[in-house]
């Protein structure tokens, strides 16, 4: 998830410097992930329209991005659109303030409604020419059906919440024990096999890349117990997540 929130950091920025439009990235559960461009006066907007509360997924789901219009600054709007269009599980871009007419607001750019599609195109072109896009890309390029990249994805996106075997039969709207026998077919693991080594795989990267406790480690990719996650850790990598650590400082 490390690696994964700096892209999506570093592609709003990008973004940001061509189009001066403020952008926020969510997670799936309604997290921050990053924030740019946005001052005192262009934050009392997003948070006094309660602009993410009054996102319809629904809406998004069935258009591809939805429209959230201000009911205080008239012509002023945020688009919401998904941050990848193969894994809504990935999060959420939320784009704006914009004024949608020609209406002047001080500080706001006029975006009139037919330039949205292309600006999300914008956003999502930066997103896919990056180094990390296209390494994803030529990983997810294997022999797995397509229920069980779904499903990988899914588990990729979502790691660091209380998933369960459950919620990821019902995303593919497949009956659990069919995902069982196709998962363990296509990979050789088991759910729970597959869910521990990809949360251990992240932790090594917040190992590496930053100063967290092993306790904030193993909380921040989905462990309950630092004691579990130090031993499952050791029987992956035949060593704790310390000693993991100091091979690289």
């Amino acid at each position: 998830m490390f690696l994964a929130n700096n892209h999506i950091s570093s592609t709003i920025e990008k973004f940001f410097l061509c189009t001066s439009i403020p952008v926020k990235a969510f997670k799936f559960n309604g997290e921050l992930i990053h924030s740019v461009g946005y001052n005192s006066m262009l934050q009392d907007i997003f948070d006094n329209n309660n602009i993410y509360e009054n996102l319809n997924k629904e809406s998004l789901n069935d258009k591809g991005y939805y429209i959230i219009n201000t009911p205080f600054l008239d012509g002023v709007s945020f688009a919401a659109f998904y941050i990848c269009t193969k894994n809504i599980n990935r999060g959420i871009y939320i784009m704006g303030p914009y004024a949608s007419s020609k209406v002047t607001h001080l500080g706001i750019s006029y975006k009139p409604p037919c330039c949205i599609p292309h600006l999300i195109s914008l956003l999502r072109n930066i997103a896919w020419d990056s180094n990390y896009t296209k390494q994803k890309t030529c990983i997810n390029e294997s022999s797995y059906s397509l229920h069980v990249k779904k499903a990988i994805d899914f588990i990729d996106a979502r790691y660091s919440d209380d998933i369960t075997l459950n919620d990821v039969s019902e995303y593919l709207n497949i009956n659990k024990s069919y995902f069982c026998t196709m998962l363990k077919k296509g990979t050789g693991k088991t759910f729970s096999t597959l869910l521990n080594e990809v949360r251990i795989d992240k932790s090594k990267e917040l190992l590496i890349q930053s100063n967290l406790s092993i306790l904030d480690i193993a909380l921040s990719v989905g462990f309950n117990s630092q004691n579990y996650y130090s031993s499952m850790f050791k029987k992956l990598n035949n060593k704790t997540p310390m000693e993991f650590r100091n091979e690289f400082f």
